[in-house]
């Protein structure tokens, strides 16, 4: 099999087509038609293994049989060969999926619900961050740094309630991302970073100390309808990994937060924090 070169092999592997399949097509391309003898000296593999793939590759439309003594082979055009491949994954990935998301609503709940996940690798991240925009049912709640503003490219919602901060300092950000998520429930703002500089009214003396660790660019806080939460702080790192939970409590502290910098950061609301705000004070 070494005369097939092994990207080749592998790419067909990817679509489908086992090592002697891929071989074997391969190896029809290039003679235009052969009999099984030829493929088995070209290739140096058994004769039961290149009928078995010879008779595979009939079975998918990707060769045909010349009826003849000795039978000979051809193969279909490249072209035909992957247009034919590429529908039989999407016919599978569509039975797959809707496999999956019948047994994604019938999920057992368990104690799990309550772990707390450390995802780790940006395409982990943005993965989880696309799938929680795509299964939201009622709502986002999302303030994410510049870093993972890719993470959310071409996203769209539909009839989802969405509060977005976005930490950056690109001009004409606003603007771009009110085009990608139009509609009266969506309420979008870009704040510059120098904004998180300057402490709330409860900030301790270490303030200034704890800034100068931050990179507000590293900030994600996404709450989907107050069920599931990721979150990564905004401090250097450069290996990120996020906090995924659908503990509620998390949620919940996590949701109060981000009312309080929505508050601070958007209307302008700079209150003392009380931790009881309707106890009143004893005489």
């Amino acid at each position: 099999m070494e005369s097939v070169p092994a990207a080749l092999i592998k790419s067909l592997n990817d679509l489908g087509l086992s090592n002697y399949e891929a071989s074997v097509y391969a190896a029809l391309v290039l003679y235009d038609n052969a009999e099984a003898k030829d493929l088995v000296e070209y290739l140096s593999i058994s004769k039961p293994s290149v009928y078995e793939a010879l008779n595979h590759l009939a079975e998918m439309g990707l060769a045909v049989k010349k009826v003849s003594k000795p039978a000979r082979y051809s193969a279909v055009s490249p072209q035909m060969a992957i247009d034919l491949l590429m529908g039989n994954h999407k016919k599978a990935a569509d039975l797959a999926l809707a496999a999956l998301e019948k047994l994604e609503k019938e999920k057992v709940q368990t104690e799990k619900e309550e772990a707390l996940w450390t995802i780790y690798g940006d395409k982990s991240i943005e993965y989880k961050i696309r799938d929680l925009f795509g299964k939201a049912k009622s709502h986002i709640r999302c303030m994410i740094g510049e870093r993972y503003l890719p993470f959310i490219e071409n996203i769209r919602i539909k009839d989802i309630s969405l509060q977005l901060i976005v930490i950056s300092d690109a001009p004409g950000l606003e603007k771009k991302l009110r085009v990608q998520f139009p509609g009266k429930n969506v309420d979008i703002h870009v704040l510059s970073s120098e904004k998180f500089a300057v402490p709330p009214p409860f900030a301790p003396p270490e303030f200034e100390e704890i800034h100068k660790l931050m990179r507000v660019e590293n900030t994600l806080e996404l709450i989907v309808d107050d069920e599931e939460l990721l979150m990564i702080p905004p401090f250097f790192s450069s290996t990120v990994s996020v906090l995924n939970t659908r503990n509620k409590g998390a949620i919940l502290q996590m949701k109060l937060f981000t009312q309080f910098n929505w508050k601070r950061l958007i209307e302008g609301e700079d209150f003392p924090f009380s931790p009881h705000p309707h106890r009143k004070k004893r005489a």
